[in-house]
């Protein structure tokens, strides 16, 4: 698939729900075709998708909210399981009248994307599951030499202003602002086993993994994948658990191409 470097025609919107207000980006063609929520990973916001968002928004509709509590998406509560994010988030589709889309979750927004299947699975047309949580291989004492590892890592990879400022200047706002559910939110990443979820998967799913995560490692994907019926595991050898952040060409193009061949059933 190829991609051509147009100005960004993502939108920043907001809309406003009882008791939260959900600041999110939308890009893309209003075809026919079913849009793409796509939900962030722990700690952070749409920002550093950026790249990614443009590229998706060539081919295709693209919602990308904050995720409620997250950076600029207001709310007031200390949210402490995966419901209600799920929750929130599918008041957050009733609100723009989106019957139905194709999930894409990375690292914690997978494990929020499996728990929306849960209680509302009409509305999921395709899972991308990328990184996801859900399946705890790692503990809490172990996260941040793990973490330490992987961003030490990927020190040598392209795109190195998105390690060194881009990704600490929203977790940075985040941690200070919106300390509970930071800690919170790793936690349910780290610990909350959703295993008993993923037989309920009945949309076309795509579990994306790198071969070197250490944060989510892909001893969890093969297992997501011998439990969600009908999936397909793909690996990549590029970077480590945020390597469609520094890969974002060869991501969206697994990633619509998978989309893309739902559409067309």
């Amino acid at each position: 698939m190829e991609f051509q470097n147009l100005k960004s025609t993502l939108i920043d919107r907001q809309i406003t729900l009882p008791n939260c207000r959900i600041f999110y980006k939308q890009g893309g063609t209003h075809s026919a075709s079913t849009p793409i929520l796509f939900l962030h990973g722990w700690g952070i916001s749409t920002e550093p998708y950026q790249e990614i968002l443009e590229l998706i928004a060539q081919q295709h509709c693209v919602i990308a909210p904050d995720l409620p509590s997250f950076a600029r998406s207001n709310y007031p509560n200390l949210i402490s399981d995966y419901d209600t994010y799920a929750k929130l988030l599918v008041s957050f589709l009733d609100a723009l009248n989106l019957e139905q889309v194709h999930l894409v979750g990375h690292s914690i927004g997978g494990g929020i994307s499996i728990a929306i299947n849960s209680i509302a699975v009409d509305r999921v047309k395709s899972l991308v599951l990328v990184g996801s949580t859900g399946v705890p291989k790692v503990t809490f004492p172990e996260i941040i030499p793990v973490r330490a590892i992987e961003m030490t890592a990927q020190i040598s990879l392209p795109k190195l202003k998105l390690q060194l400022v881009d990704i600490p200047q929203v977790f940075s706002q985040n941690l200070l602002f919106n300390t509970g559910n930071v800690i919170q939110a790793l936690l349910l990443s780290l610990e909350k086993d959703l295993r008993p979820l993923l037989p309920l998967i009945k949309a076309p799913c795509l579990l994306l993994w790198s071969e070197k995560d250490l944060t989510m490692p892909l001893d969890s994907g093969r297992e997501m994948a011998a439990l969600i019926p009908h999936s397909t595991l793909v690996t990549v050898e590029e970077g480590y658990h945020e390597w469609g952040l520094w890969y974002p060409e060869k991501f969206t193009s697994i990633v619509l191409d998978f989309v893309q061949q739902v559409e067309l059933k």
